[in-house]
């Protein structure tokens, strides 16, 4: 097992009389690929919420390499080295493809400027597909092209943990395959990924391990296999009549 790099222990977020999520923990070793499943509504966005500084916890931990970050605001937990996408794409949408990208550089300790920026913006845009559009607005790209631009964005920040919020849903097969590479080869150069999938052929091939949450908790971990064969857990995407 990989060394821990993000810990996440005993984090709890209520609405109201809704407990959005209530103690979970889970860890993401170096160079992870960690699985956050459950069906809708069971708390997955709610915690890269608390994870990344959008949200702050009612209690509970999240460290980075040791140090705190829960409570943290976004940015602070952003220049600390966790990125995330969203299920939404949030981009700057009058903006260049290339300006996009450069922007995501602020949230760093290496911030880059100039030629240096443009040039690494470049390479990041050459990795995800998009290097011919890097003149284009972001908001004349197809929805996917979106999706690999918040990508590229989040990845100039130079994370030491990604956060992807079912960044792979609405692919074509051909490009579920791409993806699936893509996210493959950001492990082997040392990003530890935590992802919220529903595509379980990506689940199966990507990841280490998976936690899956049901309304708020955590209900099992272990190999994608092993989980998504827990009776526990194909109860509560399908209900009990296959469990």
């Amino acid at each position: 097992m990989s060394a821990s790099l993000l810990d996440v222990n005993d984090l709890s977020r209520r609405f109201g009389g809704l407990k959005a999520v209530e103690g979970l923990s889970l860890h993401v070793g170096k160079g992870e690929i960690v699985g956050l499943l459950g069906p809708n509504g069971s708390g997955k966005t709610t915690a890269l919420n608390l994870i990344s500084g959008a949200l702050q916890p009612d209690r509970g931990s999240v460290k980075l390499d040791g140090e705190e970050t829960a409570g943290a605001s976004n940015f602070k937990v952003a220049r600390l080295g966790i990125a995330r996408t969203y299920q939404l794409v949030r981009l700057f949408k009058t903006m260049s493809v290339l300006e996009n990208v450069v922007a995501g550089m602020s949230f760093t300790h290496e911030r880059r400027f100039g030629t240096e920026a443009n040039a690494d913006a470049l390479e990041l845009l050459e990795r995800v597909g998009l290097a011919a559009r890097a003149s284009r607005r972001a908001e004349d790209l197809t929805y996917i092209d979106q999706k690999r631009l918040e990508l590229a964005r989040c990845l100039a920040s130079r994370p030491r943990v990604l956060l992807l919020d079912e960044w792979l849903a609405g692919l074509n097969p051909t490009e579920l395959l791409q993806a699936i590479e893509l996210v493959r080869s950001l492990k082997h150069d040392g990003v530890s990924i935590l992802m919220v999938e529903h595509v379980l052929e990506a689940v199966r091939s990507l990841c280490d391990h998976c936690v899956v949450m049901n309304a708020g908790q955590r209900i099992a971990v272990g190999p994608a296999a092993s989980v998504l064969a827990d009776p526990e857990v194909v109860r509560a995407y399908l209900g009990d009549d296959h469990a």
